[in-house]
């Protein structure tokens, strides 16, 4: 099942001091931009008296101004002003010379509706003469009932200008019967895959969703096409599902969505040969794990490096410089010049940054399952060792100064405030966030969070969830009742059904491929076990968490 690939070792001589808690504003300033400096610049304006001129200063220099770090600087320094909105000198009569962003400001409903018929016609034949995309909203106007207009000639401009303006946007959706010709066009707006997956996956809208089985298969994107192939599932059109489908898994980008697909296929059709098909996938995922055990004796082949060389001197995998630097240079780095680079990382505690660097090189064709630094794992549970590398391998690839867009940490992505918890439980005197950055630290607190999870939850699948998404959204899924039920009304399609129905959209993509690292780690610890035997059991209460009312189910 193991497939062990050695290359020889090169040094790679790369330096640079960690810093170890908060930095001073003179490094901070000379430091390179990015995510790392970032996070640097954000425990510095946090945890520090920093001055505001050295923040004003600062805040020109941040890589991402989004999220905790736009939120901090705004409250300390004032939200940054925008310049004179440039919209503001264009009015009625010179719309025409106006931008699409300013027009649409200009263009609102209340104004329209406000303009006289003459003046209306104006504007009208200004936007003509402009070829605006906002000449059939105007036009709207001039009809007994505007919306239905809009929805007839399949204009999304008018439809969405109506949907964002209504109070109770689900009773809007549901009120309005929505052309095919409108669904075709709003295939690419903006807002429509929001709102359909809204729809879908909180099995709400019932009537604007029956209007999406009338869609054409082959007018959809495959992401879409996938998402009205669950709404036929849900509406019992398992007929039409199949054509969704089928679209979904010949326009989807990669592997794993494909498999995906061609399953839903199989489950409704029963067609083996599908299943065989699955089991050929490129990707290791659930689907083509689950379709080996029913139709393929090949082994799975992956690459489980082992190296004997300890250590690549004078390289600090504990500063995330270092592995920004590094991960910039593989980014604009040739093809053919990856696999020689990567060789130069062929040591134990380069395990992460060597995986990430081979799976470029061969185009992810070869999977990668390195198990670096077991040496600090803390447990001789093989169950738990496999978990904890399962995780592992999805947060960070084992890269251990990983830092996160929401500056989750390390090789485990433990959140700064979660990391300091568990310090403080663990009696850790000294403990500075950056710590996270340390091997042995990130297992540690791993186990310690695992140990508090598996009080309640039993299932990988599950705990997957809860890691990532928070045992209490994981508590709230599962409550509901709906999802995970093998006596529901969609019982003959579980747990797969509720797997694509999981609400919190990154913990349905991160949870699925956790399972699919669990079972491959599992192997290669000597410990093969069958992917069916979790998905049973997430539909029986007592053997998957401890939430559920086991006499309901």
């Amino acid at each position: 099942m193991l497939l062990l690939i050695k290359f020889s070792l090169f040094l790679l001589f790369l330096a640079m001091p960690l810093w170890a808690g908060v930095p001073s504003y003179e490094k901070l300033k000379s430091s390179p931009k990015g995510l790392v400096k970032d996070y640097y610049i954000y425990r510095f304006a946090k945890e520090s008296k920093a001055s505001k001129a050295e923040l004003k200063k600062l805040r020109t220099q941040i890589y991402r101004y989004q999220g905790s770090i736009k939120t901090l600087f705004d409250n300390k320094l004032g939200a940054i002003q925008k310049s004179i909105n440039k919209c503001s000198k264009y009015n009625l009569s010179n719309i025409d010379k106006a931008d699409e962003m300013c027009q649409n400001m200009l263009l609102s409903i209340n104004f329209v509706k406000s303009l006289n018929p003459t003046q209306r016609a104006d504007l009208f034949e200004r936007l003509k003469m402009a070829n605006s995309k906002f000449l059939n909203f105007v036009q709207g106007f001039s009809k007994d009932d505007p919306l239905a207009y809009y929805i007839k000639i399949g204009d999304t401009t008018g439809y969405f200008k109506y949907y964002f303006n209504a109070k109770d946007k689900d009773e809007f959706l549901n009120r309005y019967k929505l052309s095919q010709k409108l669904i075709a066009n709003s295939i690419n707006h903006w807002q429509f895959k929001s709102i359909v997956q809204e729809s879908i996956i909180g099995k709400k809208n019932e009537k604007f969703r029956r209007v999406l089985l009338e869609a054409n298969p082959n007018s959809l994107s495959g992401d879409m096409a996938f998402l009205f192939g669950l709404n036929a599932i849900l509406l019992y059109e398992d007929e039409k599902a199949v054509k969704f489908f089928e679209v979904a898994a010949k326009r989807s980008k990669f592997a794993s969505n494909k498999d995906n697909a061609n399953f839903w296929i199989y489950l409704i059709t029963k067609d083996k040969e599908l299943l065989k098909s699955i089991a050929n996938s490129a990707d290791i995922n659930i689907y083509s794990l689950f379709a080996r055990e029913f139709s393929s004796d090949e082994k799975i082949k992956i690459a489980v490096p082992k190296p004997s060389t300890k250590e690549l001197l004078k390289y600090d995998y504990t500063d995330p410089f270092t592995w920004q630097r590094t991960r910039e240079k593989v980014a604009n780095m040739p093809s053919s010049e990856l696999i020689s680079y990567a060789s130069r990382f062929y040591t134990q505690s380069t395990l992460g940054e060597y995986s990430y660097i081979m799976e470029r090189a061969h185009n992810h064709k070869i999977h990668f399952y390195p198990m670096p630094f077991m040496e600090y794992i803390g447990t001789d549970d093989v169950k738990r060792q496999a978990l904890i590398l399962a995780l592992a391998r999805q947060e960070s690839r084992f890269v251990p100064s990983a830092i996160s867009t929401s500056y989750a940490l390390g090789m485990m992505q433990f959140m700064p405030f979660l990391a300091i918890d568990i310090a403080a439980k663990l009696g850790m005197s000294g403990f500075d966030i950056d710590d996270m950055f340390k091997p042995q630290i990130a297992y540690k607190f791993a186990n310690f969070h695992l140990d508090y999870l598996e009080k309640y939850l039993y299932n990988p699948l599950f705990i997957a969830y809860a890691y990532n998404g928070g045992i209490g959204f994981t508590k709230r899924m599962l409550l509901r009742g709906d999802l995970f039920n093998r006596k529901g009304e969609y019982s003959k399609y579980e747990p797969f059904l509720s797997m694509d129905l999981v609400p919190y959209a990154e913990s349905r993509i991160y949870g699925k491929k956790v399972l699919a690292n669990y079972i491959i780690y599992l192997a290669a610890l000597g410990k093969s076990t069958k992917i069916s035997h979790f998905f049973d059991a997430t539909l029986i209460p007592e053997l998957s968490d401890g939430f559920r009312d086991k006499l309901s189910f």
